[in-house]
């Protein structure tokens, strides 16, 4: 039975939005493992889908994360053909400051703070024309779920989200940049990938390369050299996080565990890509990249300290980035967060967004009636004085950090 509190949020698909001689089925519990190999044999007809939706990464993800996260898949059959599939989680410790949340998410998203994969594309997997059965299909799946305080699409092209045809907007939508480099560009002028950086990059760059001298430079083409580059990558990344005081991604044994299956099942396909620079025997810089329909993707890093070599992060994405211009990528793409080498090596962009929409339960209220409470309070603790602008804050006083969802910690799995 739909709860008639949820109006707020997504209840209902568009009225006839699923055609005639379609049928819906819901993969869970003992029936996951099917409801994959539904989705592998979908995935082998559709041809080049995207990584973060492909049989690869999902089933990845399940078995990393089945056991923590509640999940569905949900598949839809025209006259008995699978034409669409999208998974469906329930969220672990997911919170609003100190009160649980009951969330739902689509796609592999939903973990607890520390342990998240950072989905980013997120998307279905669905026949074109089918696409919008397979969304309503969705819609009306989740509308159905109780005990559910919020809706989420995490990591989603900006465009894709008005695909989402529910009766109100997203409560919340957080849009963020994933800058990349267009490889395409210098191989239609005949330039080198550097020719089409910034002057100061350009010039930083030739310094740098200078400086170093002779630097070594490995595309893994084994499995086991990849494993080599990807444990040192590991311990370097940790070193430098641990360093500043934070956990590092791989403080999470499952984060770890799932990034090790995606190399195992992966690098044979060309899927996963390592690379590393090393420089007089010391290694500058160690890359693990996603293969996206011929995009790399610049997933997780570990970096030298700056101490031991300059500028690793950047020297290390200007190699790994010039080999991949050689090796005919399309594009080589930063994905979301804030960092400097970002801006600097990259020539366009385009926008993910996370998108929420909450529901009018008890506990979104109490969250709400909360929220004011402290705008009040806080409001009522100023002075006329500060009020004015005639004081100085007070030296105990703190601007509250808004708080990070899971999936948009990406740059914490990618420091430079």
């Amino acid at each position: 039975m739909i709860d008639p509190h949820q109006e707020q949020g997504p209840t209902s698909p568009p009225a006839g939005a699923r055609p005639a001689r379609l049928s819906v089925r819901a993969w869970n519990g003992p029936d996951l493992d099917a409801g994959l190999l539904v989705w592998r044999e979908l995935e082998s007809r559709l041809g080049n889908v995207p990584m973060m939706c492909s049989h690869l990464w999902t089933s990845a993800w399940l078995r990393t994360y089945r056991d923590l996260i509640p999940s569905t898949i949900l598949t839809v059959s025209h006259e008995g053909q699978t034409v669409g599939a999208a998974l469906i989680t329930r969220g672990a410790g997911q919170k609003a400051g100190p009160i649980p949340l009951r969330t739902l998410h689509v796609g592999t998203a939903g973990e607890p703070l520390g342990h998240s994969v950072c989905v980013e594309y997120n998307g279905l997997l669905a026949v074109r024309a089918h696409r919008p059965a397979l969304i309503a299909a969705v819609q009306a799946w989740m509308s159905e779920q109780s005990g559910v305080d919020e809706v989420h699409l995490n990591g989603w092209a900006a465009e894709e989200i008005a695909e989402w045809n529910w009766p109100a907007g997203p409560t919340e939508s957080r849009i963020r940049e994933c800058r990349y480099f267009d490889l395409a560009k210098p191989r239609e002028a005949g330039l080198e990938p550097l020719e089409l950086l910034g002057r100061s990059t350009r010039q930083n760059l030739r310094r740098l390369l200078r400086r170093y001298g002779a630097i070594e430079t490995t595309w893994a083409e084994s499995l086991e050299e990849a494993d080599d580059v990807f444990s040192e990558m590991v311990t370097l990344h940790q070193a430098r996080w641990v360093a500043s005081g934070q956990p590092g991604a791989f403080a999470s044994h499952r984060f770890e565990g799932f990034q090790r299956q995606m190399l195992v099942q992966g690098f044979d396909d060309r899927k996963v890509v390592l690379f590393r620079a090393r420089h007089e025997g010391e290694t500058v810089g160690c890359l693990m990249l996603l293969v996206d329909r011929g995009r790399l993707l610049d997933y997780l890093s570990g970096f030298a300290s700056f101490e031991q070599k300059p500028s690793p992060g950047l020297v290390t994405h200007y190699l790994c980035l010039s080999e991949a211009a050689r090796r005919e990528y399309r594009a080589y793409d930063f994905l979301v967060g804030e960092k400097r080498h970002k801006d600097n090596l990259s020539t366009d962009a385009q926008q993910l967004t996370w998108a929420t929409w909450r529901r009018r339960t008890l506990r979104n209220s109490t969250i709400d009636l909360l929220k004011g409470l402290k705008k009040l309070r806080d409001r009522t603790r100023r002075s006329p004085a500060a009020d004015a602008g005639l004081s100085p804050p007070s030296p105990t006083s703190a601007t509250p950090i808004p708080m990070e969802s899971p999936e948009t910690l990406a740059a914490t799995a990618s420091p430079t």
